[in-house]
């Protein structure tokens, strides 16, 4: 089960499960999945979503910008287990406890997909 913990200055604001048919939305509007009622968040900042069996967080041309492990978000890129995405003074953790999920190694959203079996 892929999750994403929400925290500010290491306290846990939020725990939101990550289903693998469905788009998780980011942002200060209060019809995002993940509201984040800060002036430096966009009203609809970022997305996260599975494609195949990586799931992906995906810039939505935000203000102040997404960052993936203190790198900035370009479009979109993979993630990983305990990758941090920082979106204005949020940290949002992405936790994945699939079986198989060690399996698959990608870093951004060109990169090739290796399946070990």
């Amino acid at each position: 089960m892929a999750k994403i913990i929400v925290t500010i200055k290491e306290k846990t604001l939020h725990e939101i499960i990550l289903h693998k048919d469905s788009v998780t939305t980011i942002g200060r509007e209060h019809s995002n999945d993940i509201c984040l009622e800060n002036p430096a968040v966009s009203r609809f900042h970022a997305k996260i979503y599975r494609q195949d069996w990586t799931f992906y967080i995906e810039d939505l041309g935000s203000t102040n910008g997404t960052f993936l492990n203190d790198k900035m978000v370009k479009w979109k890129a993979g993630l990983r287990k305990n990758d941090k995405i920082t979106i204005a003074k949020y940290t949002l953790v992405f936790i994945d406890d699939r079986a198989d999920y060690e399996d698959v190694k990608t870093d951004r959203a060109d990169s090739t997909i290796i399946i070990k079996k």
